[in-house]
Formats: C-alpha cells, sequence, structure tokens
C-alpha cells in the first residue's frame, strides 16, 4: 500500500512539471519557461511556423554582426519570417511555406526540384503544404514520394545498390550503414548554388543573391544576408543564423 501510494505521488508531481506555466511569476528561477517537449514539432506539420521575431532574437542578430549598441535594429515580421534592417544592411530569414512540409521526402523533393535543377515527377500528393490538406497531425507522411524505394530513388535519380564496404552490414553497428540511415541524398553544386556541407541534411549557397538555402527534416530555411560584409563572412554568418533558427523549431540537430 505504502509502496502504491509513493507511486501515485511520482505520477502527481510529473504531471505537474509537464504542465507549463502561464503566468510570468510563476517561474521564480528566471529561467525561460518551457512551452513544449524539446523536438515534439521535428516532424510536425501541425503548426504554423513563429514569427522571425519570436524565433530569433534581435540581440543575437546585433551581435552576429557587430551591430552597434547605438544602431536601432528594425523588425520586420513576415507570412513565413522576417528581416531585421539597420542602415542599409538587411538580413531576411524565411521558411518555404507556412508550415513545415508533410514529410522530408516532400521536403527534399520541394528543395531538390527549386534548388538542385531536379526535374517535377508525378507524385500522389502534393510537395507544398500550402496547397494540400492539412495531412496527419503528427509524424511523417511518404505516401505518393517513393519513400519505399532507396533515397536515391525518393528523389527521382534510380541508383545501382550498394555494395561497397562503407556499406556493409556486418561491420557496422545494428547492421545500419551511413548510407542506409541518410534519408537525403547529398547536396551537389550547379551552376547557380554551390553545395554547402555540415549544416541540416543538405545546403546550398547561392552567390548572387547571397542566401543559405538548407533542408533539415522536413523544413526548408532561407537566410539571405544582404551586408557589406565578404562573400566567406556572409556565408558563415548565414550558417550561424540558420543553425539557430533550427534549434528554435526542432530543439537541435
Amino acid at each position: 500500500m505504502k509502496q502504491s501510494a509513493i507511486l501515485l505521488s511520482f505520477a502527481f508531481l510529473g504531471m505537474i512539471s509537464c504542465r507549463p506555466a502561464t503566468e510570468e511569476g510563476a517561474n521564480d528561477s528566471g529561467a525561460p519557461l518551457a512551452r513544449q517537449v524539446v523536438g515534439v514539432r521535428s516532424l510536425s506539420n501541425d503548426a504554423l511556423y513563429e514569427k522571425a521575431s519570436t524565433m530569433l532574437a534581435e540581440e543575437f542578430v546585433r551581435g552576429t554582426f557587430n551591430v552597434e549598441d547605438g544602431t536601432e535594429i528594425e523588425t520586420i515580421d513576415e507570412k513565413n519570417g522576417g528581416k531585421f534592417v539597420w542602415g542599409k544592411n538587411e538580413v531576411d530569414v524565411s521558411f518555404a511555406s507556412s508550415r513545415p512540409y508533410q514529410s522530408i521526402y516532400h521536403a527534399e523533393y520541394a528543395f531538390d526540384r527549386m534548388y538542385q535543377n531536379k526535374p517535377a515527377t508525378p507524385m500522389t500528393e502534393d510537395a507544398d503544404p500550402d496547397m494540400t490538406g492539412r495531412g496527419p497531425l503528427s509524424g511523417p507522411a511518404p505516401e505518393g514520394t517513393g519513400a519505399e524505394l532507396p533515397a536515391e530513388s525518393a528523389t527521382g535519380t534510380i541508383a545501382k545498390r550498394d555494395t561497397s564496404a562503407q556499406n556493409d552490414t556486418a561491420t557496422s553497428v545494428s547492421r545500419v550503414t551511413a548510407a542506409a540511415a541518410r534519408l537525403a541524398t547529398p547536396a551537389v553544386s550547379t551552376t547557380r548554388f554551390a553545395a554547402y556541407p555540415g549544416i541540416g541534411d543538405k545546403a546550398v549557397w547561392d552567390a548572387s543573391t547571397k542566401t543559405l538555402h538548407v533542408l533539415l527534416n522536413n523544413h526548408i530555411l532561407n537566410v539571405r544576408v544582404n551586408t557589406t560584409d565578404n562573400m566567406a563572412m556572409s556565408r558563415q554568418r548565414a550558417a550561424m543564423l540558420a543553425n539557430v533558427l533550427f534549434a528554435e523549431v526542432v530543439g537541435g540537430h
């Protein structure tokens, strides 16, 4: 009986700890109030993206671009993101749609069509989440994307079976190789877009507009840096902003 009472007490305390506080005074420690479990929206498409001013603090933009304290930064919220403007400088962050794509396969299909010069292929569902029904409330929705095929096939290029040593399941942990675990094919450089490794599932840099396009899970993010920085610094700072925004959306990656 005593053991049952203890277990019931722990369950009650767990319910209280998971319930978000609704008043600022409820948090005496001064730490930010948790609104949801980290990563709960990482593959969900049932909610619109937050405003840019909510996801990206002005102080972080000021520190990233070394903006002087006396310089005013104007924040302009837009439908899929927003702008941070000071003087002749402008940083524009936006998602490709108002809500996440239905699955990583839909997102990669749209990414490749826009930034990898891959032609559109017939799909049973539109890859644009703003042009279709809401779909499932959470989790992936791979129907019509060729997800039952290898990653290369899901994006339109059928590749031969990988029989190399690096794809040998006998030498891998849990018999899952790097090639088997890869959901998205690596980005390749094209005439306009240069592959930018090391961020998201794939990313490309457009030097003509100083814009970084990044795919992560079922999100496509665009970061345009129109400042006086040189190309290398603009690309580096765009990647920093992208990492912060993705950490806010999916809880880190």
